[in-house]
């Protein structure tokens, strides 16, 4: 109950969840398109495959840094304040 309290009073962030859902999908997604491209015969199936899921990665990654990053910004601050 606390948890559904926090994420509506935004103490608590949804979109990490929401980009690590979104992340899974774009794997989806390339995994489609290569899928694709084999059956069109085209022979740049074999980059999607190899860079496809590590640009979705990289994409995904630099959004979910900044949630990281405030998460451990908060957890400094409450330790600065327990310890005073």
């Amino acid at each position: 109950m606390k948890t559904v309290v926090d994420i509506l009073t935004f103490r608590s962030m949804v979109s990490p969840v929401v980009l690590q859902l979104l992340f899974w999908a774009g794997i989806g997604g390339v995994i489609y398109g290569t899928y694709v491209l084999i059956t069109l015969e085209n022979w740049a199936w074999i980059f999607s495959i190899t860079l496809g899921p590590l640009l979705v990665r990289v994409v995904f990654e630099r959004a979910i840094l900044a949630f990281r990053t405030y998460d451990r910004l908060g957890e400094i601050k409450r330790a600065l304040s327990a310890s005073r």
